[in-house]
């Protein structure tokens, strides 16, 4: 049972299973643990003045978390002008009671709608372009009604990084794990969690191609300059992924991780949410850059080729065990700092506490992926603004 004359065709099956290990060790943990690491960067003292900023909210139809979120933005401990602009998509009287009773108290705090007969066209690329032509600075950060702020230092945070050459700044928000007690809740938020490292993991690298529209600043110029969404005004979405693709590169874009910086989103139903946005993300992926979601999509091809070559290894030398104890030798030097790295990152971002469900939640996601754009199929057409 435990010989060490293995057969040739073990020996290079095992061999064979070292190449994946040593590229999940060496490139894909440094990837993972890139937003522990950075994340974790003490934040240095701002050495310039703080920007004059325009904070846009954009509010559907969800007066209850405005009137939790407003008060937060607005008691920013921010020394620089700043101004409170809300887009009201939606014809809730609500939000403009709410409105007005806070600008009674807050001179900078202002109200815009979109007219309820827009139609033809993405709802919330108008209202965000409505409020960029109402603010009064050239820097906006772009946020939403239903996002929890919990720190005063988030909008200097943010605007830091607004000096000379620097037009984006990239920040991380994600649906608040407390928020969500649905059946497989854990697997969202891994998964959300995965999506985030793959995105953000590319802007650390210098090369962003996608942001997060609850957390994510620009100058107006910029904007205007670009023409704002124009390229993809035939979409729902892209607000958050699309155009920043187009205007972003290494070299204008920040990223902004630091704990007090991060944002939570809450939602009625946080499950529907999940589908809702892992299917517009899913669809909207086509039109964005491809290389770090290629260089994750390879890694997940890599555990999966290493479970097959382990598991053939085994049950070739059968009934020998030597090449089981090797192969669980090899798990254990691979599965243990992947864990270690995915827990530490998912503490970094503010997720669920994961650790041993891990390695079932990394290989078990490609499959998830197949079965929602298998689903989602049917209703691509739902994506585009007019008849496609």
């Amino acid at each position: 049972m435990f010989s060490l004359h293995l057969s040739t065709p073990v020996i290079l099956l095992l061999s064979a299973s070292i190449v994946p290990v040593l590229f999940l060790l060496v490139f894909y943990r440094k990837r993972v643990s890139s937003i522990n690491r950075y994340t974790n960067t003490p934040v240095r003292e701002q050495d310039s003045e703080l920007p004059p900023v325009s904070v846009i909210i954009y509010s559907n139809n969800d007066a209850d978390y405005l009137s939790a979120m407003l008060p937060e933005v607005l008691t920013q401990e921010y020394p620089a002008p700043m101004e409170v602009i809300v887009v009201n998509d939606g014809s809730c009287e609500t939000t403009k009671d709410i409105v007005e009773h806070l600008a009674a108290s807050h001179s900078n705090l202002y109200l815009t709608f979109t007219p309820d007969e827009a139609r033809n066209l993405s709802r919330k690329k108008l209202a965000l372009t409505i409020g960029i032509k109402a603010a009064r600075h050239d820097i906006v950060v772009i946020t939403n009604a239903n996002t929890r702020i919990t720190s005063g230092k988030w909008l200097s945070l943010i605007a830091r990084h607004f000096t000379e050459g620097k037009d984006i700044v990239i920040g991380y928000g994600a649906p608040c794990p407390d928020n969500d007690s649905r059946p497989h809740r854990r697997l969202r938020a891994f998964d959300m969690s995965v999506d985030a490292v793959t995105y953000l993991s590319a802007a650390i690298a210098g090369k962003p191609y996608r942001g997060n529209g609850c957390n994510l600043a620009y100058r107006r110029k910029l904007f205007f300059d670009n023409k704002g969404f124009s390229r993809s005004l035939n979409l729902h979405f892209g607000d958050d992924d699309i155009f920043i693709n187009e205007i972003a590169n290494g070299t204008n874009t920040a990223v902004e991780l630091s704990r007090e910086a991060q944002v939570t989103c809450l939602y009625h139903d946080p499950a529907t949410a999940h589908r809702t946005l892992k299917q517009q993300y899913d669809f909207t992926s086509r039109y964005l850059r491809k290389g770090s979601q290629r260089f994750f999509g390879f890694s997940s091809a890599m555990m999966w080729t290493w479970v097959l070559i382990s598991a053939a290894a085994i049950f070739t030398s059968l009934p020998n065990l030597v090449p089981t104890a090797i192969t669980m030798a090899f798990a254990l030097i691979l599965w243990i700092p992947l864990m270690l790295a995915w827990h530490k990152t998912l503490l970094a971002l503010g997720s669920r506490k994961l650790l041993f469900t891990i390695p079932f939640f990394l290989l078990f996601r490609p499959i998830y992926n197949t079965c929602y754009r298998f689903r989602s199929k049917h209703s691509r057409h739902r994506n585009f603004t007019w008849e496609h």
